[in-house]
């Protein structure tokens, strides 16, 4: 699904229920991977699955460097950053394409440090791929800290869409606080 900044909660709203992937934003220069939990034993998480084979349609369509946004987790065996690389780099996305961001704790964190790399690295545009319920919120931090971006939403996870939506509730609940 493709979320621009400005779409309202309508759009979104229907756009995710659509589960369409973003192909018309064609002026992005980094597609930007938010984390998800990896699995104590050493896999990706459905959520991370599904926003990596996403990330991994753009870079196919359309090659640009990929940053993997995510430190490491209590239950995790290593950072969600290190590991994002690691799959990329399995499924074909040359490892100089990929850049670790392998300290954030949270999606304020995963922006502010993506912003940092970005602007070390001259790129202006970022592709925010995240799970469909997350991709507004992403756009809004994107905006708190001057990031240019459009989001692009993966599926969710149905079995945990409750839990899901009930944390991003809560998480608009603390941004809203910290304006």
């Amino acid at each position: 699904m493709c979320i621009t900044p400005f779409s309202n909660t309508l759009l979104f709203s229907t756009a995710a229920r659509r589960r369409k992937v973003c192909m018309n934003h064609e002026s992005y220069d980094v597609i930007v991977v938010l984390g998800a939990q990896v699995r104590p034993e050493g896999v990706a998480s459905e959520a991370l699955k599904r926003r990596l084979s996403l990330a991994l349609q753009h870079y196919r369509r359309r090659p640009a460097p990929i940053i993997c946004c995510g430190g490491k987790g209590a239950n995790e065996p290593l950072a969600e950053g290190d590991f994002m690389c690691a799959w990329l780099s399995r499924h074909g996305v040359p490892s100089h394409a990929a850049i670790s961001e392998n300290k954030s704790r949270n999606t304020d964190e995963n922006i502010r440090y993506t912003k940092a790399i970005m602007t070390e690295n001259g790129l202006r545009f970022a592709l925010i791929v995240t799970s469909d319920y997350h991709v507004r919120r992403a756009l809004a931090i994107c905006r708190r800290y001057g990031v240019k971006a459009v989001g692009a939403g993966s599926a969710s996870v149905p079995r945990y869409y409750l839990k899901n939506h009930a944390r991003e509730f809560l998480a608009w609940v603390k941004f809203y606080l910290r304006l």
